[in-house]
């Protein structure tokens, strides 16, 4: 079980959220911080920073990221499969917060109701983009 290994992290460190301030990255919106499986947050970590303008996965990217890790901390034990379904949970939370706004529970105003919104619709896409990929990433991993 991936719950019963975890670490304190940002959980959502993609580029969006790394801001340079005179060659020193600053780390902002905390609000998903909180604990995670190591592995986890790692192969989300390296998914966001490998993702192509079209929203696939860079597997050279991907991998480099991956193998930095790995040099810095040894072999990576996990059971890969189970690592990258947990990788739905956090799509499917965010999903239900967004519809949440999209459907006026919790929403105060039109703009936000408006994000959730786009939101919605914007994660179904990324279910079906990370579905359509995790066995390709689990290859990769194993290999």
């Amino acid at each position: 079980m991936l719950a019963s290994n975890t670490v304190i992290s940002h959980r959502d460190l993609e580029p969006k959220n790394v801001m340079c301030q005179q060659d020193n990255p600053i780390i902002i919106d905390w609000e998903s911080a909180g604990y995670i499986n190591p592995m986890h947050d790692l192969v989300e970590t390296a998914m966001y920073w490998s993702v192509d303008h079209a929203g696939n996965v860079d597997k050279e990217k991907f991998l480099a990221f991956i193998d930095g890790y790995r040099s810095r901390e040894g072999n990576l034990n996990a059971n890969w499969r189970m690592v990258l379904e947990n990788g739905f949970a956090g799509k499917l939370d965010w999903l239900e917060y967004s519809l949440k706004r999209s459907l006026w529970i919790e929403c105060t105003d039109d703009e936000e109701q408006q994000m959730g919104t786009s939101q919605v619709i914007w994660t179904i896409e990324a279910l079906k983009q990370y579905e359509d990929m995790i066995s390709d990433v689990e290859n990769w991993l194993s290999s």
